[in-house]
Parts: C-alpha cells; structure tokens; sequence
C-alpha cells in the first residue's frame, strides 16, 4: 500500500514538473512573438545610444517601478501591516512581466496571484488592485492637467489643435475612474448581477460557487470602501503616483538631452499628455498607440528622425525593461516545484 501511494505521488509530482516546464516554455514563446517585431530596431538603437543616456533611462525605468511597488505595499498593508516593502517591488516587476505576455490583460491577475503567495485573499487583493488602477488613472490625469497649466504658453503653441482630444482623455480618464470605484462599492450592481446570475444558471454546483461568489463581492466592497475613507492614506498614493510617473516623464528629456535645460519641465508635460490621450488620439492600423503619440508630439520638438529613435527607447524603458527584470522573478515563482 505504501509502494503504491509512493508511486502515485512520483507520477503526480511527474506530471506536475512536466507542467510547470510546459508552462514556462509557453511563457516564453509568446514573449518571443510579442517582442520580436520591435526587438531589433531597438536593439540597434540602443548600441547608438551613449552610456551616460541608457544609465539615465534605466535609471529612471526601475525607480517607476521601485515607486509603483511603494504604493501597492501601502495599500497591501490594510490587510497585512508587516507586508515587507521589498515584496512589492517585486510584485510591479512581475506584473510588469505578465503586462507583455498577456498585451496588457494579465497584469492585475498577475498581481493578485503574487500577494496570494503572501497570505492576501484574492476577495481582499482584488479591491486593492481596483484601487490602485484607479489612483494611476487619476494621477495621470492630474499630472497632465497640471504639467499643461504651468507650461500653458509653449503647450498651447506646440499642442493646441489637439484641444479636443485632451478634452476626450480627461473625460474618459474620469468615467474610467468612476465606473471601476462604482463596480467595486455598489451594493445595488452586485445584487442585480447576482439577481441576473441566478436566473441565468441552472446548475446546482454553479449555484453553490454563486454564494461564494457573494461573499467575495460582500468583501470587495468592504475592504473598497475602507480604503477610499482613509484619506491619508490616498494622498499619500497620489504623492507616489506623481513621483513613479515623473520617473517615466523624465525619459524623454533624458533620451533628448534636455535633463539640465529650462525646458525639462516642458518635455515632460509633453510626455505626460502623451500618456493621458494614448488610445483617444486614432492611431494608423499595424502601430501602437504610445508610440504614434510619441512620435506625434516630439516630432515639432525634436524631428521627425530623432523623435522616432527616442520613441525606441522610451519603449524599452517602459515596456521591455521592466519585463526583462520582471522575466526572473516569473521563472522563480514559476519553476518552485512547491
């Protein structure tokens, strides 16, 4: 008998390496495919590229994310006061890992599953995570409205034929940041869905994972309401908000040259209006948007041909970089066999 159940874990813990290395090579692969359309130009602006420019980049690149780990870890702690900063930090590299393989769908999940591993329920992780999203979207919404206001002059001459579209991203900016709040706090929404939910499904087991499900939303809103009370502590997101998102606005002048210039405070408006209208602003079939805006707006600054090379190299910055230094933390996580 207890041959047999010694074989049966062999087998099982067999199958569930095979698994992991399956899961690891699938990872991998759609790494590969996401990134090898803009790898090589990339790569070869970066050899152009001058020591002191990429120090300033990765620079600014991993203290984004060092800034972005610091704000979750404070909403983290709600739920667990002696959640450790350095597991933060680690959980924005490794999302910033999923944010590439999964186009931008996984990244939340990713997060949640992380702090999962630290004792944080999904039902309480989740609302935390909503949260987050929602304080990026309004600092990046305040940012650009404030950054434009204190560089109105040069902002309104370069940029102001895309007034509407400003008007656009601040409107959606804000809609987004409601409806995310609304579906995480409304009692009413919660119980028409499941109200619906219940009609809708007719199997038993299906309906016993409902109650569940109920629970879950019940501690969603709790943990969702608690948090947006606590002003303090959503200040204080909102200061660390600024400063991760200052570290990305900084790349462009960094990639430009213009760090020591009077004009920094303008190229970083213009980066932070880049940021708040990608995806108002149409972008042409086959291009991204971050990078059509990009181009768009430095190309008055700087020119078309270096307005395209800074282009590649704020996105390693902000896009592969982070996934790069996000890749071991997966793996480990990824290939523990516990």
């Amino acid at each position: 008998m207890i041959r047999k159940n010694s074989k049966k874990w062999k087998t099982h813990f067999s199958w569930k390496i095979i698994g992991k290395f399956l899961f690891l090579a699938a990872v991998i692969l759609i790494a590969v495919l996401a990134l090898k359309d803009s790898w090589g130009s990339i790569w070869s602006e970066l050899k152009r590229t001058s020591w002191t420019v990429i120090a300033g980049v990765f620079s600014f690149s991993i203290l984004y994310n060092c800034c972005d780990g610091c704000a979750l870890t404070k909403l983290l702690r709600t739920c667990d006061k002696k959640f450790p900063w350095h597991e933060g930090i680690l959980c924005s590299f490794y999302y910033s890992f999923f944010r590439v393989i999964t186009f931008g769908s996984g990244t939340a999940p990713a997060g949640m599953y992380y702090v999962s591993r630290k004792s944080i329920p999904v039902s309480r992780s989740l609302g935390i995570f909503t949260i987050s999203y929602t304080i990026q979207r309004i600092a990046v919404c305040l940012y650009f409205l404030l950054s434009f206001v204190s560089n109105y002059g040069s902002m309104d001459h370069y940029f102001g034929e895309y007034r509407r579209y400003m008007a656009a991203g601040v409107a959606i900016a804000v809609l987004a940041a409601a409806a995310l709040i609304t579906a995480c706090i409304c009692a009413p929404l919660h119980r028409w869905l499941f109200t619906l939910a219940e009609k809708v499904i007719h199997k038993e087991k299906t309906k016993e994972k409902l109650a569940g499900w109920k629970e879950k939303a019940a501690i969603v809103r709790k943990e969702a309401k608690a948090l947006l009370k606590n002003k303090k502590l959503l200040l204080e997101l909102l200061i660390l908000n600024f400063f991760k998102l200052s570290a990305w606005y900084l790349i462009p002048a960094a990639v430009f040259h213009m760090l020591n210039s009077p004009e920094l405070s303008f190229y970083m408006a213009a980066t932070a209006m880049m940021t708040a209208l990608s995806g108002v602003i149409p972008a042409p079939g086959g291009v991204g948007a971050v990078e059509f805006i990009f181009v768009l707006l430095f190309t008055p600054l700087t020119g078309k041909a270096a307005a395209a090379s800074g282009m590649l190299i704020y996105r390693f910055a902000t896009y592969i970089l982070p996934f790069l230094l996000g890749a071991p933390i997966a793996l480990k996580i990824h290939s523990s066999s516990h």
